[in-house]
């Protein structure tokens, strides 16, 4: 692959708050070499970006690569129809510029097929990093209405024994959901903790034993406190949390990944056009929507929460189709309190962070995997912007440009 200078660019590299001005980023091959400002090296291909924005590719690090926002009814599809869409949905997110996802539930282990192929250059996909299947509890959250994207494990060498069945089959993280949720059945409570905690121990244990880190979907306060202390890796959703639990995980650099749009996402609270469209189209029913109203404001609180306590936020939409709710996610962040600078870090380098990929993925810095977009309007001023692409790099390929002239 020749080397490619992309120059006349303003840089966003996550790294610092101050976009570096009238830059240029040279690759070789799939990996940047240089990063500068000024006069430019020479290169065998260059392209002008024309004063665009350049970042790090986009994350979104709670998905389930499905189609729509969550109903209570699994579609009438087969299985094989199934894969075809999360394979289809991960495709369409990075021409819409996110080009790294973790899939933090899908059944069968599609994931792990579709990272495979992406990986090999069979198919044009971002890099996914995979969980395989959920686990849970029998009684346990189950916004699928008994679908088989989760399995459901009783007591601790139960547990024990699906940690062990997902790693054989090739996952990057274990997720377990040890609450309700606000997508769920009458008895899909938030407030309960659904696992015992000698059970939670165990499952948390044989996954850092075995050098996978794991992800827990917990809402309560008290689940959050049993996840870090066992040894989790992320928090996911936390919509209950208390200043003990938020305090306990900045101090064990544990990572908050809250989905604000899984809360935020109802016609009732939508705030911009895009989230106005989202909503016309992905219409949740009156309970889930209701029930994501009442716990909207507490999902706040408890985000507040997590960010004053220096918690290290990343951005998980836990909606889809993921090349539109990644940008939501990122955009209610920004609004939310971190900015927009405080949402694109939460996009790409403490994505990359959270998949452990922070050595090679995330920044736009010499050494890393070219993985970029360039938009057209500065996102430091206003986050929309990144929803006006110019340019797609992934693996030093340019995979779209919309570059005028």
């Amino acid at each position: 692959m020749m080397n490619l200078l992309l120059t006349g660019g303003q840089i966003v590299d996550a790294t610092r708050p101050e976009p570096r001005r009238d830059a240029w980023v040279l690759l070789d091959g799939p990996v940047i070499r240089e990063v500068g400002q000024g006069t430019a090296p020479r290169a065998e291909r260059t392209l002008d970006l024309g004063g665009a924005w350049l970042l790090p590719g986009l994350w979104d690090v709670h998905t389930h690569l499905r189609s729509t926002t969550w109903t209570g009814r699994e579609p009438a599809q087969t299985f094989p129809e199934t894969v075809l869409e999360h394979g289809r949905n991960a495709m369409d997110a990075l021409l819409a510029g996110v080009t790294s996802l973790r899939v933090v539930g899908v059944a069968g282990w599609a994931d792990v097929a579709w990272r495979e192929a992406f990986a090999c250059g069979q198919h044009l996909g971002p890099r996914l990093f995979c969980c395989g299947d959920a686990i849970r509890t029998t009684a346990g959250h189950d916004p699928f209405g008994g679908a088989r994207r989760m399995v459901a494990a009783d007591g601790a060498d139960a547990l024990v024994q699906s940690v062990r069945e997902q790693i054989l089959h090739g996952v990057d993280q274990i997720k377990l959901i040890t609450t309700g949720g606000i997508m769920g059945a009458g008895h899909d409570v938030m407030s309960a903790v659904m696992f015992l905690r000698e059970e939670l121990t165990a499952a948390v244990r044989i996954a850092r034993q075995r050098g996978v880190p794991v992800a827990v979907h917990a809402t309560a306060a008290l689940a959050v406190k049993w996840a870090v202390e066992a040894g989790a890796h992320s928090i996911e959703h936390g919509y209950l949390l208390d200043e003990e639990a938020a305090a306990l995980m900045a101090r064990r650099g544990v990572y908050y990944v809250p989905t604000l749009a899984l809360s935020h996402l109802t016609r009732d609270q939508a705030r911009t056009p895009s989230e106005e469209a989202y909503c016309a189209e992905h219409v949740l029913p009156d309970g889930f929507r209701e029930r994501a109203n009442r716990f909207a404001p507490d999902h706040e609180a408890s985000f507040r929460l997590a960010r004053d306590a220096g918690v290290k936020i990343a951005s998980g939409s836990d909606q889809g189709p993921p090349r539109e709710a990644a940008l939501l996610e990122i955009e209610l962040l920004a609004r939310q309190g971190l900015g927009p600078h405080g949402a694109i870090v939460a996009a790409t380098r403490t994505a990359a962070e959270v998949c452990g990929a922070a050595d090679r993925l995330g920044t736009v810095e010499p050494g890393k995997l070219a993985d970029l977009i360039a938009v057209t309007a500065n996102p430091l001023e206003d986050i929309a912007s990144l929803r006006r692409l110019a340019l797609v790099v992934k693996d030093g390929r340019v995979v779209v440009d919309r570059r005028q002239g």
